[in-house]
């Protein structure tokens, strides 16, 4: 019997003015399981985040986390944008409880687990260091262990590598990967990368924008742990060709596929 989804996104549609941004869009999420949303600007994976968070109420659908309505109400999931907004007079330690500073408090136990999470991950010699004398890398990595100590199973990671270099993205999708694998948390992450996308994910929800829309949901069955092997790959190359033919048009290879079936 299959399991409950953690997340339900059901027949979710919302416009800003008259321009309409999502369209009936629907979603599944299993526990544990890594997908990523593929879309160009203004496809409304943003405005879907905001909606999943809480941050946005959106006009008609139903956004439920185990089974508990979510629409509007913040604070159920964890939420890491592009930009690392670490606190520049607050070391990386104290930067990674800054939840737990502003909701109630931070105790020695709180402080505790971040070093201790910190630490698991490489991180144990940055803690008393300040965000102005980090990397770029070394700053999202902050971030996401502070997304991460928020204690959320459920974390929305919107671009978190989209500033950094090509050799630095591609070593922070390592360690994320190396993190989810460990804690077993679910993840949705935005990206407009394809290789990021079916490099890091289970499943990859190829939207299409004016309206925002699910073209397809293409699964990545490629084995994990994967290495930068995997992208040269000929089942990543039928998969990003497939992206690349919904994104910007062309002939669709599973078609053909199919067709000569």
């Amino acid at each position: 019997m299959p399991h409950a989804p953690k997340l339900a996104i059901c027949n979710v549609r919302h416009a800003f003015g008259a321009n309409r941004v999502l369209d009936d869009v629907s979603l599944d999420i299993a526990p544990g399981e890594f997908v990523c949303i593929l879309g160009a600007s203004g496809c409304g994976k943003s405005t879907l985040f905001n909606a999943v968070s809480g941050l946005l109420r959106i006009d008609s659908g139903a956004i439920t986390l185990d089974g508990t309505d979510i629409m509007g109400k913040p604070g159920y999931v964890g939420y890491m944008l592009q930009k690392d907004l670490l606190l520049p007079w607050r070391t990386a330690l104290d930067n990674i409880v800054l939840g737990a500073a502003l909701t109630r408090g931070v105790t020695r136990e709180d402080r505790a687990q971040a070093a201790d999470l910190a630490r698991r991950y490489g991180l144990g010699e940055y803690l008393d260091h300040y965000p102005g004398a980090m990397s770029g890398g070394m700053r999202q990595r902050i971030a996401l262990m502070r997304t991460i100590a928020a204690g959320r199973e459920l974390m929305l990671l919107d671009e978190p590598f989209g500033a950094l270099d090509s050799q630095t993205r591609l070593a922070m999708q390592k360690w994320l990967l190396e993190i989810w694998s460990g804690l077993k948390r679910t993840v949705l992450f935005v990206t407009h990368d394809i290789d990021e996308a079916f490099f890091l994910a289970d499943r990859v929800v190829v939207m299409l924008p004016r309206p925002g829309r699910i073209a397809r949901i293409l699964h990545v069955d490629l084995p994990r742990p994967r290495d930068i092997a995997c992208m040269a790959s000929p089942a990543f190359m039928a998969l990003k060709a497939e992206a690349l033919s919904l994104l910007y048009g062309g002939p669709d290879p599973s078609a053909s596929m199919s067709g000569a079936a």
